[in-house]
């Protein structure tokens, strides 16, 4: 693979990536500027982890999909949910547990959002042929299959 291509290619997704995320931004309540980006990695991570099932998740889980100590985690929610954009509830199924969930405001500008990221999907893959569509599909998955393979990344100097 030629330097050019690759460069060319780094360039468009990092293009794209930040009209997306200026996109988004614009969707969002005005209140989501006031947190982090560590509280915003949190609350999006709580977002994804959540949304397709409606279900909480514990505070166990939400630290080791950010790779943070429960400590931090169960620091970083007090706060979010004195904020309102975290709400805890009792687990119905063990009344010790507790569960998490995105505040209500922030989880209605996450679906907005995600529901408009839709439609910019599906007209840009109108735009191809379907064996277009099919490729690029596959090969967007391939590409985040590799980079989520930690094998897959050079070590971090630190």
């Amino acid at each position: 693979m030629n330097e050019d291509m690759i460069r060319e290619l780094r360039r468009n997704l990092r293009f794209s990536e930040r009209r997306i995320k200026e996109f988004c931004a614009k969707q969002v309540p005005a209140e989501i500027f006031h947190y982090t980006l560590s509280q915003m990695r949190a609350i999006d991570m709580l977002y994804t982890l959540t949304r397709d099932t409606g279900n909480g998740i514990q505070l166990k889980v939400l630290a080791e999909n950010l790779n943070i100590t429960p400590a931090a985690a169960s620091e970083m929610v007090d706060t979010l949910v004195r904020k309102g954009a975290i709400i805890r509830r009792n687990d119905p199924a063990d009344r010790r547990a507790v569960r998490l969930y995105v505040g209500d405001k922030l989880r209605e500008g996450f679906e907005y959002c995600e529901n408009q990221m839709n439609v910019i999907t599906a007209d840009f893959l109108a735009t191809l042929s379907a064996a277009e569509a099919e490729c690029f599909t596959s090969v967007a998955e391939k590409f985040a299959e590799f980079t989520a393979d930690p094998d897959n990344l050079p070590e971090v100097k630190k």
